[in-house]
């Protein structure tokens, strides 16, 4: 029994196999793509979850690193122990400055400098987020024109035969017509996932990029709460004026 779409596969010549291959790596590429992410969104999103929840019950920033070295290594994780390791720094550089006068402008460009590198990670961790997007946007775009290029070809093919057996016989014209035929729907095949995917992964992203700068603006208040607190607290260095 023959498979239509076998049957026209094997009908189709050297130009149309070599696009069906092409499209068949893309097609590999993209759903390789495609469970990537959705496993890694999945994985980033039930963590950053369990991390917050687990953020909301802390009073003290450095109590952060006492979470789960799991939760930790969640997006917001990261901002976290960036912000623990920003807090101790800042602390650091307060007890080790002698003969400073203007302890606010120490403290606000402390948080200048905090504020940089801690973004810089939210920067780092949303090209994380982008990974393999592209892929996808370029199997939607190219894959059509793949497609369309072997329905020109195989439209071309059947009107070489007809000029050539001069006759428009449906055996003349029917390798033509399949190449024309596979082409179209295996590039659409291949497309259509790749659009569909693509949309769905940046409206993942846009949700998880705002909840994480969300909490970046969450930790950056509790460490500048926390570095306050300490340094009022500590008549060696002050009282500086915030």
């Amino acid at each position: 029994m023959n498979v239509p779409v076998i049957d026209m596969i094997l009908r189709s010549g050297w130009v149309a196999r070599s696009i069906l291959i092409l499209l068949g790596i893309f097609s590999v590429i993209t759903w390789a793509v495609i469970f990537n992410r959705l496993y890694y969104f999945g994985r980033v999103v039930k963590r950053n979850r369990l991390f917050h929840k687990k953020y909301m019950s802390v009073k003290a920033l450095v109590e952060i690193e006492k979470t789960d070295i799991v939760l930790l290594s969640s997006p917001m994780g990261m901002l976290g122990l960036k912000g623990v390791g920003e807090f101790r720094r800042i602390l650091d550089d307060s007890s080790t400055h002698t003969g400073i006068r203007d302890w606010s402008f120490f403290i606000q460009s402390q948080f200048s400098i905090a504020q940089e590198r801690i973004d810089t990670v939210f920067a780092e961790l949303s090209r994380k987020f982008d990974s393999g997007l592209i892929v996808l946007a370029i199997s939607a775009s190219v894959c059509p024109f793949l497609g369309l290029l072997g329905t020109v070809w195989g439209i071309m093919n059947s009107f070489f035969e007809i000029g050539n057996q001069g006759s428009a016989s449906l055996p003349v014209v029917a390798p033509g017509i399949a190449e024309a035929l596979i082409t179209t729907l295996v590039g659409l095949a291949v497309a259509i996932p790749a659009v569909l995917f693509y949309n769905y992964f940046v409206h993942r992203v846009d949700t998880i990029e705002n909840e994480v700068d969300e909490f970046k603006s969450l930790l950056f208040s509790h460490m500048k709460r926390d570095i306050l607190s300490v340094l009022y607290r500590d008549k060696s260095v002050g009282t500086p004026k915030a």
